[in-house]
């Protein structure tokens, strides 16, 4: 036969054993789970962020870290790395605390039956 020919039906040349094989292996293995090497970080920068401190226990306990994370920012006495490392931590505090602010706000809906009435109505 030449290159591009097909076979007549039934005609089909026996298959070599390995490829028996691997075919044997490929139907029986299909569903297993691939197994995975654990990684390690690529640089030496995503190992330190892992060393971050949490956010914040609690909202009062972020808002007194903010206030002082802003003084120190404002009397200007600080070198620019730690100031850089300070305003992220001051902003991750932000976000924390609004976060906080708005699950407070949404649960004070839901008991005052979907709508937030001011507080001087109360």
């Amino acid at each position: 036969m030449k290159r591009g020919e097909f076979y007549p039906p039934g005609q089909y040349p026996l298959a070599s054993a390995g490829m028996q094989k691997r075919a044997h292996f490929r139907m029986n293995h299909v569903n297993d789970p691939i197994p995975t090497v654990p990684r390690s970080p690529k640089n030496v920068s995503d190992a330190s962020s892992t060393d971050t401190p949490p956010t914040a226990a609690s909202y009062e306990a972020a808002l007194q870290e903010l206030e002082q994370l802003v003084s120190q920012l404002d009397a200007g006495q600080l070198p620019l790395d730690q100031l850089l490392t300070r305003y992220q931590r001051g902003a991750e505090l932000l976000a924390f605390c609004r976060a906080r602010l708005e699950a407070v706000e949404n649960q004070i809906k839901v008991l005052e039956g979907g709508e937030l009435k001011p507080w001087d109505s109360v």
